[in-house]
């Protein structure tokens, strides 16, 4: 069975994203994560159910799903990572928008320089992965 795929994907370099969990912090931003995701459901307009959260090597993972198919991964730790998937090119860009909408409300100036980062993909490029984001770690734990 093939399936089509397309992501919007975003990483927070500019630490701008309200829930990001610092080195040396112990306790997760879970409202602000709850808060930033429900502002999403109302900009996206559907609903977005919290399903739970996973551990893979060193980073955390929260997951939730999209009421009308689809799903959203948001790695917490610092640099925060959001990725959301969809089967429909369509709802992808209307994710999109909706994400930079609410990036932009956040009362930072680096905040329009993290919404322009946000990209749609399509199952033949690759998703922020693993690698890439300890990579980005360690470069940031250096500075």
């Amino acid at each position: 069975m093939k399936i089509k795929h397309s992501f919007v994907s975003l990483l927070d370099l500019p630490e701008v994203l309200p829930f990001a969990v610092f080195p040396g912090e112990k306790e997760p931003k879970d409202k602000e994560l709850f808060d930033f995701v429900d502002a999403i459901a109302e900009q996206f307009g559907e609903e977005i159910y919290y399903i739970g959260n996973d551990i893979i090597e060193d980073k955390f993972y929260e997951r939730f799903l999209f009421e009308k198919g689809g799903f959203l991964e948001v790695m917490v730790q610092a640099p925060a990572a959001i990725i959301a998937h969809f089967v429909e090119r369509s709802r992808a860009f209307k994710f999109a928008r909706a994400l930079k909408r609410v990036i932009l409300s956040i009362d930072r100036p680096e905040a329009k320089l993290l919404a322009d980062g946000i990209e749609v993909s399509s199952e033949n490029e690759e998703a922020l992965d693993y690698q890439t984001w300890s990579k980005l770690k360690k470069v940031r734990e250096v500075l």
